[in-house]
């Protein structure tokens, strides 16, 4: 599961970029500031997606004779699902951890039903 330093990393980083955008004009950051900036946002793209895999694929067991039928169905059920639009939207938008989280759940919930699901079936 996700360390309590790395939420605490992540947690500044949102407020780093929150400080950035409620003080510096946009134009100044994707112009003057915007290797920084983007360096800023590549960070935490990358810990979103570090934070939404260890909290989703925790504790999931899917047999290797229908793993890739359902990573097929995991795969569309999360796109259909417009939560990671959400994230991403917690994220650059509202830099908001607890939010991020929360997503994160959800997407659990619905990659693990699918899994509960294939194992009802067999």
């Amino acid at each position: 599961m996700i360390e309590e330093t790395n939420m605490n990393e992540y947690r500044s980083l949102l407020d780093r970029l929150k400080r950035n955008r409620e003080n510096v004009p946009l134009e100044l950051l994707t112009t003057k500031y915007q290797k920084s900036y983007n360096q800023l946002k590549e960070k935490l793209r990358s810990m979103t997606k570090e934070i939404l895999q260890d909290i989703v694929l925790s504790n999931l067991q899917i047999e290797r004779n229908h793993a890739n039928e359902k990573y097929m169905e995991i795969n569309t059920a999360i796109r259909e699902s417009g939560i990671l639009v959400k994230v991403s939207h917690a994220v650059f938008l509202q830099q908001n951890a607890d939010q991020v989280l929360e997503y994160a759940n959800q997407l659990r919930e619905v990659v693990h039903r699918i899994v509960k699901e294939c194992e009802e079936a067999i």
